[in-house]
Parts: C-alpha cells; sequence; structure tokens
C-alpha cells in the first residue's frame, strides 16, 4: 500500500470496459491490434464470424474497444454494434436483429448504406415469425408504427427470403471495405437467446463484406447450444471461423491491478490504521483467492470503498478489506460469520473446558459455507477472529487479549465488529477513541483537563475506565498530572441509581483502578521516595477532602484499600494532615465532595468530639444530606425482579448532626428548595420512623 501523501478526494473505480490503448493496464492494444489487423486480411467476400472469447468479467468489452483502433485506421472499417442484452427478455431478437442493424447502418452514412439497409428491413419482415404475432403482437405493432399492413407483409413473405437476400447480398458487394458488425453481451442472455442469436448469425454469416465480431464465454455459450441436439462446440465451430482465447490476467498482474485499486481507496483516509504486518497473510489466504478476473477487483474496489472511506480511520482496514470480500463475493458466508460473532470474538475462559457447543456449531456452519474456497473461511478465523481457534485448532485466547485487541482496533473484538455490521459505534467505543486521545496527554495538567472538559459527563466514566487498556504502558512524567486530572473528576461523574452491591465500576473505584495503574510506572521498593514525592505534590492540588483522603487510602494502609506504596509514617502523618482540616463549621467545596459522609466519620474518628455539627446553613444541610443519599437493591425469593429503594445512610446522619431532631432542623432549611423536594420527601420518612428493612 502507498504512503498517504495527499488527501484530496479520488472518483471510485467504475466497472466499465477501458475504450483505448492508454487505458490498458494489461498490455493487450498490440495483441488485439494484430487480430484486428489479421481479420481485416481475411478475404470477407463470403463473410467472416470472429470471435473473442472469454470467462464472464475476463475484459472481453475493453478488447474488442482495442481492436476498433486497428479497424478505424485508413482505410477505416465500417464499425456497428448490436447488443442483444438490452432487447433481452422484452422483444423477439428476431424482430429486431435486421432492424437494429439497419438502423445502425443509416446513421453511420444514409446515402451510402441506405439500400443495405432497406434490403436488410424487408429480409428481416419476411423471416418475422408469426409464432411472436398472436394477435399480430409486437411485430405487428412495428408494422402498423412503419405504415405497413399485414398484406403487404403477406405479399413480402410469398416472395420468399431469397429476393431480398440478394438485394441486400448486392448492395454490400459493392462496398470497398467489409462492415464489422460487433454483437457483444452473449453469455448475458437466456440459453434460448442465446440459440436464436446464433441462428440469425449463421443465417447471414455468408453476407458478402460482412464481418461478425462476437464476444462471449465459451462455456456459457456451449452449453447453451448443446440443446440443439449437437454437440455445443461442435455447433459452435461451424459458424466461428476465427476465434481468439483471451489468456488468463496473470496472478501477479491482478495482484498489482488490486492494489493499483486499492491505493485509489485508501488514499483519500486520512489517518487510515493499516497494519502492514497482517497485510500480506490476510490478502493471500482470503482476499485473492476470490478474485479471478479484472472485474472482481473493480468490485471489490468498489464495493469497499464506502466502509474504508466510513471505518478506516476507526477500525484496522486490513480487517475491513478482509470482510469486505467475504461479503461480496461469499454473501452466504458473511451471513454465516454474523451468526457466528459471539464464537468468533468470546475469548477463553476456562482453559483446558469444554468448548461451547453452541459456539462450535457456529463455526463449523462457518467453515461449511465456505465450500467452494474451502480455505477461505479457516483463514479468515485464524487471521482475523483468533479467539475462534480455540473451535479449529484448540488454540485458546484468554480475557487479557481483550485490551490488546480493543487498542490494536481490530474486529477481533465485538465492539470493532458489532461497529462495522451496525455502521454505527456503541458508546463504549466512543468512550475508547476519547481515551485514546487523553492517555497522550495525561503527562500535561493543563492539556488533560481541557480535554477532560470537552467529554460529555454521561462519558466520562466510560472514557476514565477505557484507559485500563494501557496498563503499563503510561509515561511515569504521567503520574502526578494524570492522578490530579482524573481525581478532580470523580465529583464529575454522573450517579447510577442502577448500581448493586456487586458492582465494581463505582466512580471511584474506576478512577482509583487507573491512578493504581499511573503509580505502577513507580514500581519497586527503591522507588518508594518517588511515590512519596509524587503524593506530596498531588494532595494540594486535589479541590475536594474526599479525592485527597481517597488518594491516601489507595497509596496507604487502610484495611481494604491501601496497596502499602509509601511508608506507613508518611501514611499517617498525610492522613492526619487532611482529616484535620474538617472543622466543626466545615467550610469546605460542599457541591464537590462526592464522599463527604465518609470524610466527616473519618474526621470524627481522628478528633473525638468534633460532632455534634451545628447547622445553619441551607448549603451545607442540603450537601449532607445528598452526601448520605444511596440506592437499596433487594430481590424477593419468589420473583426475578429487583427492586431498587432510595435510602439514607441515616445512622451517620444522626451521629454527625447529633440527634433526629437536629435532621429536622436542618431539613426544614432546603425544604422550600423545589429541587429538594423528593430528597426532603425521603427525609421526612425516615423521621417518621420508616426504614428500609420495612420493605
Amino acid at each position: 500500500m502507498s504512503d498517504l501523501e495527499d488527501n484530496s478526494p479520488v472518483s471510485p473505480p467504475l466497472d466499465n470496459p477501458i475504450k483505448t490503448s492508454k487505458e490498458d493496464a494489461l498490455g493487450r492494444a498490440s495483441v488485439a491490434h494484430d487480430l484486428a489487423l489479421s481479420i481485416r486480411n481475411l478475404d470477407a467476400s463470403e463473410g467472416v464470424v470472429a470471435a473473442v472469447l472469454g470467462p464472464w468479467g475476463n475484459g472481453k468489452s475493453s478488447f474488442v474497444n482495442l481492436m476498433r483502433e486497428q479497424f478505424a485506421e485508413d482505410p477505416a472499417l465500417t464499425v456497428i454494434d448490436f447488443n442483444p442484452w438490452v432487447f433481452s427478455g422484452t422483444r423477439s431478437l428476431t424482430d429486431v436483429f435486421f432492424t437494429e442493424i439497419a438502423a445502425e447502418l443509416r446513421l453511420k452514412d444514409g446515402n451510402k448504406f441506405d439500400a443495405i439497409a432497406e434490403g436488410l428491413d424487408e429480409y428481416g419482415d419476411v423471416l418475422s415469425p408469426l409464432a411472436i404475432i398472436p394477435g399480430f403482437g409486437s411485430w405487428w405493432d412495428r408494422a402498423t408504427k412503419s405504415a405497413r399492413t399485414f398484406a403487404a407483409w403477406w405479399s413480402k413473405r410469398r416472395k420468399g427470403s431469397t429476393t431480398f437476400r440478394d438485394q441486400v447480398a448486392k448492395a454490400l458487394l459493392g462496398l470497398d471495405e467489409p462492415i464489422v458488425v460487433v454483437i457483444d453481451d452473449i453469455d448475458r442472455l437466456t440459453a434460448a437467446e442465446i440459440r436464436d442469436i446464433f441462428k440469425l448469425v449463421r443465417l447471414t454469416a455468408r453476407f458478402p463484406n460482412i464481418v461478425y465480431l462476437l464476444a462471449f464465454d465459451r462455456l456459457r455459450v456451449e452449453s447453451a447450444l448443446q440443446e440443439t441436439g449437437v454437440p455445443g462446440r461442435a455447433y459452435l465451430e461451424k459458424i466461428v471461423q476465427v476465434g481468439f482465447d483471451l489468456p488468463v490476467v496473470p496472478s501477479e498482474l491482478l495482484r498489482s491491478k488490486v492494489f493499483a485499486e486499492l491505493d485509489r481507496v485508501v488514499d483519500s483516509v486520512p489517518e487510515l490504521r493499516f497494519d502492514a504486518s497482517r497485510w500480506a497473510d490476510v490478502y493471500y489466504e482470503i482476499i485473492e483467492p476470490l478474485l479471478f478476473n479484472l472485474r472482481d477487483v473493480t468490485r471489490f474496489a468498489i464495493s469497499a470503498r464506502p466502509n474504508i472511506v466510513a471505518l478506516g480511520s476507526d477500525i484496522e482496514t486490513v480487517d475491513l478489506l478482509a470482510l469486505e470480500a467475504i461479503r461480496v463475493f461469499r454473501p452466504e458466508m458473511f451471513v454465516a460469520l454474523q451468526a457466528a460473532k459471539q464464537a468468533l470474538t468470546e475469548p477463553t475462559r476456562d482453559y483446558g473446558g469444554t468448548a461451547n457447543p453452541a459456539h462450535q456449531s457456529a463455526i463449523d456452519s462457518l467453515l461449511q459455507s465456505s465450500e467452494e474456497t474451502p480455505g477461505v473461511a479457516r483463514s479468515l478465523v485464524r487471521r482475523v477472529f483468533p479467539a475462534g481457534r480455540r473451535y479449529i485448532e484448540n488454540n485458546s485466547y484468554g480475557s487479557d487479549w481483550l485490551n490488546i485487541w480493543k487498542r490494536a482496533h481490530v474486529v477481533a473484538h465485538i465492539d470493532y465488529l458489532n461497529y462495522y455490521l451496525q455502521r454505527t459505534a456503541p458508546g463504549d467505543l466512543l468512550a475508547f477513541r476519547h481515551a485514546e486521545n487523553l492517555v497522550t496527554l495525561l503527562d500535561d495538567l493543563e492539556a488533560a483537563n481541557t480535554y477532560l472538559d470537552l467529554v460529555d459527563p454521561i462519558q466520562l466514566e466510560d472514557v476514565i475506565d477505557s484507559l485500563g487498556a494501557y496498563r503499563g504502558e503510561f509515561a511515569e512524567q504521567a503520574v502526578v498530572p494524570g492522578t490530579i486530572a482524573l481525581m478532580n473528576r470523580i465529583s464529575k461523574i454522573p450517579k447510577r441509581q442502577s448500581r448493586g452491591i456487586t458492582d465494581l465500576n463505582r466512580p471511584d473505584w474506576i478512577v482509583s483502578r487507573i491512578v493504581y495503574r499511573l503509580f505502577e510506572m513507580l514500581d519497586g521498593p527503591e522507588r518508594e521516595p518517588e511515590r512519596e514525592a509524587a503524593v506530596r505534590e498531588i494532595l494540594p492540588q486535589l479541590t475536594t477532602l474526599s479525592s485527597k483522603l481517597d488518594l491516601l487510602d489507595l497509596v496507604g494502609y487502610t484495611e481494604g484499600s491501601g496497596h502499602k506504596l509509601i511508608s506507613e509514617s508518611v501514611f499517617a502523618d498525610l492522613t492526619a494532615e487532611v482529616l484535620s482540616s474538617v472543622g466543626s463549621t466545615f467550610t469546605v467545596a460542599l457541591d464537590d465532595e462526592w464522599a463527604l459522609i465518609r470524610v466527616l466519620y473519618r474526621a470524627n474518628q481522628a478528633q473525638p468530639g468534633l460532632f455534634p455539627m451545628t447547622i445553619s446553613d441551607p448549603r451545607t444541610a442540603l450537601a449532607l444530606f445528598v452526601a448520605s443519599r444511596g440506592w437499596s437493591r433487594s430481590q424477593p425469593m419468589d420473583s426475578r425482579s429487583a427492586k431498587v429503594e432510595e435510602v439514607l445512610a441515616w445512622d451517620a446522619l444522626t451521629e454527625i448532626m447529633g440527634s433526629e431532631e437536629a435532621i429536622g432542623i436542618a431539613v426544614n432549611l432546603v425544604r422550600n428548595d423545589a429541587t429538594s423536594s423528593d430528597l426532603v420527601g425521603l427525609v421526612d420518612r425516615y423521621l417518621g420512623g420508616w426504614r428500609p428493612r420495612d420493605l
């Protein structure tokens, strides 16, 4: 693949035959010119039938167009076209064959070819079978429009075709150069229509100075002619005098054409993701076996372009090209792939355990869908979906690979496969995209804060959680600024009522996991002084007591959460310093204190007699009520539904305020706050004696 140099839009390749030698990428022009010259030099006094033969999509029409260049040389031959596919299924080919050729001759030179055209019209009329005119059908419609009557037609019919054939032959003999009649797309016709075309050519093959140049797939036509009772090949040999089989396009040339067409596509995609180390295996094992001719190459490029342009900067392009080749050329395999997507992307959770029978069945169906190209499906699993290798070669990939696949933007990760299949990025991929950008900014506090300010708060939790994919690869310089930026965001993450006791994604826990990964970059006993210096630098820049205490619990000796990253004495000193800042009046940034109740409880333990607090400020009262609010989940034994109930940390509130009477006074301070009516109602329920155990 070429380097990306020009981002200007490019036109997609079109599936049209080439027109001139300047477009000849296969070097066929000289061969086409030689064949055309050979045909020109043949004695056409009794007519000539020549054919360009080749499989569908192998460039027959392009080759004929190259032959036209030689026919145009002095003395130029008149070349007219009859494309039977245009009339396929609408009118009898017998009815239109001579009329269309006559019309083409008149367009070329009415004066020169008028006698020939008139003779062909008459000849066609007498050959037009009554069988095609039930109620005088399509022929009668044409005849009446031409001011001819049935009686006139019958009069001509009684004369026989010989009279008009002689008239045409006489006019043709007067020509200085033969007329070339090109009949293309024969292999697109039905078997009956193919037989009709060759009957018509046989009827007129001996017209003087007429050269028929036919283009078709030999096997398709021989199969259609076989139904005449005569072997198709023998029938064909009786009609075609000069045949030229187009050579198969060399695989090297086809390959270079593929790369050239794909370069046209990818050169328009900025920041394209392309893993060159995987490209050769995927191309040779998955894509190339599905390409047989130049039409396949062009079709592949045209079909793949929209998805590459739309997704190439988000999803690994090598994977996109593999999937597009399957989608375009093996649609049945593509359907099986979608049915097997869980089996193809789900990592192994039980090494040595029994494989999932449903997954095994889905993979087997995928392999069976590739009977025409049996190695392609197996290579697709091996090269694109490694998790699926468990079902074809007992090679397992555990859940630790999920982050590797996600960071590589490959469809081996279910999120990227779904993104490709649905063409709409799921929320977690959007969050991961933010995380990819953020990880490069964590060593710069200002840049990290600026970026985080742009992130939708609803996505903030997932963005921070996605940073976990970079475990072990954070820059050491990111420890201090990264920790500050992330821990100051905890209060900005919206609370979710649906969290249960088994939910490990509480906002502070998510941030703490990433902060711990940052501190891992300063790993080892010998680096303890660096970790302590980092903590001392971070603490003053954290905007809430909640985050300060959370950081100390993370790096210190708090049971259940401490990782002992700093000395016990430093932990004790710094914790005492933080808790001592909590006074009875408690003037802090209350709106941002995401663990206010815990901070006050710990402060009371450190400073016996600190409480009860005197609450005279509505803002402080509201902050305490908000901080004590939570949700309790329960599930009755006879029900599958979980019940979520809003609750308060009532015992903690009572200890902090001193009594339920004091709580009642405090709630009156915020009773007129319309935005807090639900919370006030909950406090009133507790004051009235309700407790969660009454559920």
